[in-house]
Order: structure tokens, then sequence, then C-alpha cells
């Protein structure tokens, strides 16, 4: 059993819960602009922002001012903690990315997604990258706390729920697949940097999940272990008509280090939010 498999059999029963969990839930409301704040409240944190509930339960009771050209952590909010990159223009239409960490999917790993993935890729200023984490958990443990967050960046933070992109590395590519199957109206697109379905789900079920929805399968060309099954279920999806990119990225491994050509994300991204 290669470690692949592996990592399906550890991941599939939480991964299993997170989606029969969000599946049951309604979708959500879609989030309206910039919340107005409420002046002088004195049960706001310092710095913060309470924000007037005026479209029901799914406003966040507090938003923090954006904080531009920084890694923003967000730590005291309903959907906390996460990290948030906000673009270098304020527009309404922006689009989003939701980038899910390897690993456990601690603070440190989603440090080290925008770090190797995401810092230095040419058109990142276009989007609001998100990075989610957990704490004292596995973040596979708490993926439907995503939705909450989506739903929170963007009543706090203004971008068009359109254009909302999701992808992840690794465990965190993983989740991301489960979560596009679980609520697919949420995102625009899904990507794998790698990521894969669980291995107990159906092809007939991604059709129906992607459709109109295109794909990004990424994958190191030295990642022996990830790269079978990557290539695999890119074929499956073109075959059923699928809008699936295939990319080895070169002289990487399983994840990528700080030398990784972040415009190859970027630019799949940018083609997708036009």
């Amino acid at each position: 059993m290669n470690s692949m498999r592996r990592l399906k059999a550890v991941l599939l029963p939480a991964l299993g819960i997170a989606l029969a969990l969000s599946a049951c839930q309604p979708p959500a409301p879609a989030p309206t602009p910039t919340p107005s704040p409420v002046a002088n409240n004195p049960s706001s944190p310092p710095g913060n922002r309470s924000v007037q509930s005026t479209s029901g339960p799914k406003q966040p009771n507090t938003c923090n001012p954006a904080q531009p050209g920084t890694l923003q952590e967000i730590t005291n909010t309903q959907a906390s903690p996460y990290f948030v990159v906000h673009p270098a223009q304020d527009d309404p239409r922006v689009p989003t990315v939701i980038f899910l960490g390897g690993g456990s999917g601690s603070r440190r790993s989603a440090e080290r997604a925008w770090t190797n993935y995401l810092s230095r890729g040419s058109a990142r200023e276009s989007f609001r990258i998100v990075l989610p984490y957990a704490v004292d958990m596995d973040y596979i443990d708490d993926a439907v706390r995503t939705f909450g967050v989506l739903n929170e960046v963007l009543a706090c933070y203004g971008g068009d729920p359109a254009r909302v992109h999701i992808g992840g590395v690794s465990n965190g590519g993983y989740a991301a697949f489960v979560l596009m199957l679980a609520r697919p109206q949420h995102f625009a697109s899904l990507l794998g940097a790698p990521g894969l379905f669980p291995a107990t789900t159906k092809p007939e079920a991604w059709a129906k999940a992607l459709a109109g929805r295109p794909v990004f399968n990424g994958v190191g060309a030295n990642d022996l272990d990830w790269k079978p099954d990557v290539k695999a279920q890119h074929d499956a999806l073109v075959a059923m008509g699928i809008d699936s990119v295939y990319v080895e990225f070169p002289d990487q491994g399983h994840t990528a280090n700080q030398t990784f050509d972040n415009s190859v994300l970027f630019d799949f991204w940018v083609r997708r939010s036009r």
C-alpha cells in the first residue's frame, strides 16, 4: 500500500463526515458587500468594528479592518482562524481564492502554503487570498468551517460570490476536492497541487459537481506516489467532458519549495475569473 492509499484510508472517515454535514446544510445566501460599522459600540474588541445584522444570521458579528499589503491574521471572529491577503485595489468584484494547506492544516501549514505557492504569483494582487487553518486539531476534521470562512470574508471585505476558487495541496487539496463535491455552487473552479477526490466517490459524482467548472490537476514531477493517481483522475475527467488541466511542476516533489513558479496557479485562476 503506497503512501497515497494510506492517506486515503486515514482521511476518508473525517472527510466523509464533513461531506455529510455540509450536504445536509442549506446553501448560504449570497453574501453582501462590506457591512456598515456601528459607531461607538463598547462591546467591540479594540481595533474591530461590529456589523449591523441586516440580512439574517449569516452576517458576521465582527469584521476586522482590512490591512492591505500584509498576510493579515484573523483570530477573533466566528469563522476564524484564517489568514487573508487583500488585493491591491479595493474592487467589489474581486475574485477570491481559498487555499488549504497540507499536513495537519495548522497555522504553520497555512504560512508555508502562502510562502511557497502564492506569495510570488505575478497576478496575486488581483485576488483576495484566504488561507484557513486549524488550532489543536487537524483542519481535515474541521473542513466544513471553510464555508463559514468564505461567507465571513465576502460579507466583511466584499468580492464577487460567482468568482470564488477553491484549491489546496496534499491533505488540503484532498479537502478542497471534497468541499467541491459537497457544495459546488459556491465555487467557480477547483485546483489541486496536488489534490484528489476520495477513492470511494464515483466519477459520475465528480462530473455532476464539476459541470461548467474547470479543474487544475497539478502535481510535482518528482512526486511518484501521487502523480499516477492525479494523471488518472485528469484523464477520467477529460473523458467525461470536464475542462481539466494537467500540469507537472518541474523539479518539485510532493510539496513545493520556494523555487516553485507560483504563476502557473494564478494563470489558471486569471483565465477562469473573466
